[in-house]
């Protein structure tokens, strides 16, 4: 259960009254400025040669569903720069995002998509990329890979509620390799009192026991044991604020 301060309490009642529309449940989610929880750093700090990794985009993402191409992007650096061979992707769609994973990682990547829907998978399937990706249809669990089964990286983007996000996370942890990353969407889905964006909340009980950030610009959220990422280094500093002037800023856009 989330411990709701006064002012979200009293949002959530003044939308209930409004007969639950879903563009005052974004108005109001925007007030609720206090659950930005997570420290931010720009993608340029923490993602290896972020800004000379090369990418190839060959086809955009597709349906309301699909990650943002801005994350996409960022999703992509992830793992070219941490050099991840064994990718996890915990709700997949139509597979876009796994179909640019395949096609901008070296041919002994391997990636594995997961999704509760049998039908995900389109944007990739007959196609001769299709060979890098392996398909599971189920609800997550650690239970449903084998018992040494680990992977680099992790991308977690299935259902978004406060319940949900607690058992991708927990799954995510028991699958990630010793030197693994995880990257969490929709940190700032605008979607809380319908209850499909319980993220933040989820976020910020995992951020007791682990160094998590938010990445400046994009909807993305991230945390590494990779020794090189330098993850305590970051979490003893304080945060980058935002640049002064439009000239300074660093964060993405897209």
């Amino acid at each position: 259960m989330i411990d709701e301060p006064a002012k979200a309490r009293l949002l959530r009642l003044l939308w209930r009254m409004s007969g639950r529309r879903p563009k005052l449940d974004q108005l109001f989610t925007s007030l609720l400025s206090y659950r930005k929880y997570l420290p931010e750093c720009d993608a340029q700090e923490i993602i290896p040669r972020f800004s000379e990794s090369e990418i190839r985009i060959t086809q955009c993402p597709m349906g309301g569903w699909s990650t943002p191409l801005v994350d996409v992007v960022v999703v992509l650096k992830a793992a070219i720069g941490f050099e991840s061979k064994r990718i996890l992707e915990l709700g997949s769609y139509r597979g876009d995002t796994a179909r640019l994973l395949a096609e901008n990682t070296s041919p002994d990547t391997v990636i594995c998509a997961m999704d509760v829907d049998e039908r995900h998978g389109a944007a990739y399937r007959d196609s001769p990329i299709a060979s890098k990706i392996q398909r599971k249809v189920g609800r997550i669990s650690a239970e449903l890979f084998a018992k040494d089964e680990k992977f680099d990286l992790i991308f977690i983007d299935a259902d978004h509620d406060y319940k949900s996000v607690m058992n991708d996370t927990e799954a995510a942890f028991k699958l990630l390799a010793e030197q693994g990353v995880v990257l969490w969407h929709d940190y700032n889905h605008q979607n809380y009192f319908h209850g499909m964006c319980g993220v933040p909340e989820a976020l910020n009980e995992f951020s007791k026991d682990h160094a998590i950030y938010a990445i400046r610009g994009t909807w993305l959220a991230i945390y590494s044991n990779v020794v090189s990422w330098q993850t305590q280094g970051l979490a003893r500093r304080q945060p980058t604020a935002a640049g002064g002037s439009v000239w300074e800023e660093r964060q993405l856009r897209g």
